[in-house]
């Protein structure tokens, strides 16, 4: 923690008011910089898995979170361009509730864009035939949810 833009505490024979002032700037600031601090460390986890086109046997590409295809087929290339530039749609469970105070649960669609959580899986899962990943992967792929946005 810097103490460097720490409030000076107040002398031994502060009042309670000089007190409180100080308690008020010193817990302020420390919120501001945990906050600071836990925005820096909730560092962006990068998932890459490879392609395989299950026809062929064979790795064609890879995938990582931030959109980053790497590939040399054109197939791919052509299937993923529109995922890669505008999104995976992804139907994602929710629940509200309606005019009359009852719990609805519904599907919502949301699109899942390169560089947030679940677009590796959602855009494995979109990928048509050939074209797949590893399944033991797939299971450990995070997946997005609403609470992300």
């Amino acid at each position: 923690m810097d103490d460097s833009n720490q409030p000076e505490r107040p002398p031994p024979d502060a009042d309670a008011a000089e007190i409180a002032q100080w308690m008020d700037e010193d817990f302020g600031r420390a919120i501001a910089e945990a906050a600071e601090e836990h925005a820096s460390n909730k560092a962006h986890e990068v998932v890459e898995v490879e392609i395989i086109n299950h026809e062929r046997g064979e790795v064609v590409g890879r995938i990582d979170t931030d959109g980053n295809l790497n590939t040399e087929s054109e197939t791919l290339r052509r299937v993923s361009q529109e995922y890669l530039e505008e999104g995976v749609p992804v139907i994602v469970p929710t629940t509200y509730e309606n005019v009359d105070g009852e719990t609805v649960h519904a599907d919502g669609e949301v699109i899942v864009e390169p560089g947030t959580t679940g677009f590796v899986r959602a855009f494995v899962d979109e990928l048509p035939s050939p074209f797949d990943c590893d399944p033991d992967v797939l299971i450990v792929l995070p997946t997005h949810s609403l609470e992300q946005d």
